[in-house]
């Protein structure tokens, strides 16, 4: 059970890693866009602006 969470942590680790969660988000805000859920896509849009500043301030740091 031990190697199962250490695999699955580092799944998530990767996926988040390279912004998946990002464009999930942004999807998710365009089909609730669409079916006029306008709170909640702001929401998923928030998560897709935090998660792209997050990775190009990661970029900029690893940069230097």
């Amino acid at each position: 059970m031990e190697k199962l969470k250490q695999l699955f942590t580092k799944i998530v680790g990767w996926v988040d890693s390279k912004g998946f969660s990002a464009l999930l988000s942004l999807g998710l805000g365009l089909g609730l866009w669409a079916f006029s859920y306008k709170i909640y896509a702001g929401i998923a849009f928030g998560v897709f602006l935090t998660r792209n500043w997050d990775l190009f301030r990661g970029w900029l740091k690893n940069k230097n």
